[in-house]
């Protein structure tokens, strides 16, 4: 196990935010993941765990380890139509390798960047799925015993972007593989509207679903190759049906979906802040994009701390209009 000290993370989040941290390892196997915890508890310096860095916001240099989950592995079972991957592995590259096998599911999660150890701690979701649906269970390591766990799917605790690994009292377990239970059936879910228009109503095959997921993901979402970014940087915010009746009638053509909860509707965020004028704004150094308003950028040389003061001034300007509070999807150190 190598660690690397004094090192630049803008190779190491899709922002290209310039930070440092203090210290660096990449964890390969169980073992390293171990071996760098010892090293930061002897140094009594705090750990961050990184997948790809495609959810995270660096406001300021990181003063402890960063630790890039570098396991790699997937495993399949054919005949039971289950799957294991390693936390490290690729999420896109994971659906392309459960599609080409005729393991069914994932296809609408397609161009989601990001590890499959990052999935389910955010529970990430695209097109009218949701990764909880085929969540098994998840293999973690107990930070403070040191002990290896199973969690199954019922006590992972999720909910829209959400799951017990976000919360403070489970901020010792790392996942280190996730059990996914799929199908040999193909059943496409084309209920999401904008992915049902591009289809035009018609019963895809497990491919064409997927090359429609990524080419509507591409036109929306600018490549972090080209432009920094995370994707969205809020979550779509949750209201009573009371709270949508009062906005409608000052706002008759706001657009709202099934919450998945009796008595509440989502309401999606870019909408809310296309009502505000947000495309395209900047502040300081940092961007909204003039393509989508819940995604903000890093034009060239943007700084965390420009960046999360943009995102702070737009969660602002819709509380102060709508009553409504955005919560952040993007995790900000």
């Amino acid at each position: 196990m190598v660690i690397e000290e004094n090192v630049s993370l803008k190779q190491h989040n899709s922002f290209g935010i310039i930070a440092n941290a203090a210290y660096l390892s990449a964890a390969t196997s169980q073992r390293e993941l171990i071996n760098a915890l010892d090293f930061a508890d002897s140094k009594r310096i705090p750990v961050c765990i990184l997948g790809e860095g495609t959810n995270v916001l660096f406001t300021r240099d990181y003063p402890g380890l960063v630790v890039r989950m570098a396991m790699t592995g997937i495993e399949l079972d054919h005949d039971n139509a289950a799957v294991k991957v390693a936390a490290g592995e690729n999420w896109h590259c994971l659906v392309e390798t459960c599609m080409s096998n005729r393991l069914h599911g994932l296809e609408n999660l397609a161009l989601i960047p990001g590890t499959a150890g990052a999935a389910p701690v955010q529970n990430i979701g695209a097109y009218g799925v949701e990764l909880a649906a085929y969540v098994d269970r998840v293999d973690v390591l107990d930070t403070v015993t040191g002990s290896q766990q199973v969690i199954a799917a019922a006590d992972c605790e999720f909910a829209y972007r959400d799951s017990v690994f976000k919360q403070a009292n489970s901020s010792s377990l790392l996942i280190t593989a996730v059990h996914l239970q799929l199908s040999r059936d193909w059943q496409p879910n084309t209920s999401y509207g904008a992915l049902n228009n591009a289809l035009e109503g018609s019963q895809p095959t497990p491919q064409e679903l997927f090359d429609t997921v990524c080419r509507i993901r591409r036109s929306k979402l600018p490549d972090p190759k080209q432009v920094g970014n995370a994707g969205s940087f809020f979550k779509n915010p949750m209201v009573s049906e009371g709270k949508l009746e009062q906005l409608r009638a000052s706002y008759p053509n706001i657009v709202s979906f099934d919450a998945g909860e009796p008595g509440f509707k989502k309401l999606p965020a870019a909408w809310l802040l296309d009502q505000l004028g947000w495309r395209g704004r900047c502040r300081g150094t940092a961007a909204v994009s003039g393509e989508h308003a819940l995604v903000l950028i890093n034009p060239g040389q943007a700084t965390g701390e420009d960046v999360y003061l943009l995102a702070q001034e737009m969660s602002s300007n819709v509380l102060d209009e709508f009553g409504i509070a955005l919560q952040p999807e993007v995790r900000i150190i």
